[in-house]
């Protein structure tokens, strides 16, 4: 049970790592900040369907499927709420 735990909060805690990354990203106007979050969320993504998939049980999926889908929600919105600032940066 608690090797499941483990895996669930270390999901979570990546994925919500790399969402700061990308808001201090934003704040900070560093690309590569928000480009290391976005190779951690892919890794952290790849880890949930390969690794975790198959040891963790229903609700313990659903938890983390939930809480990594309302990450990239909050990622989609602040690309799109800031993407003048982005698109500032590269000129």
């Amino acid at each position: 049970g608690s090797n499941q735990s483990y895996k669930l909060g270390l999901s979570i805690l990546w994925g919500v790592y790399a969402l700061l990354l990308i808001a201090l990203g934003i704040w900070k106007k560093k690309k590569y900040l928000r480009v290391g979050a976005i190779v951690l969320f892919s890794i952290t993504l790849i880890k949930l369907f390969f690794y975790d998939n198959s040891s963790l049980n229903t609700i313990a999926k659903t938890i983390v499927f939930v809480s990594l889908g309302v990450l990239l929600l909050i990622i989609s919105f602040l690309y799109n709420k800031y993407k003048h600032i982005i698109s500032d940066e590269v000129k």
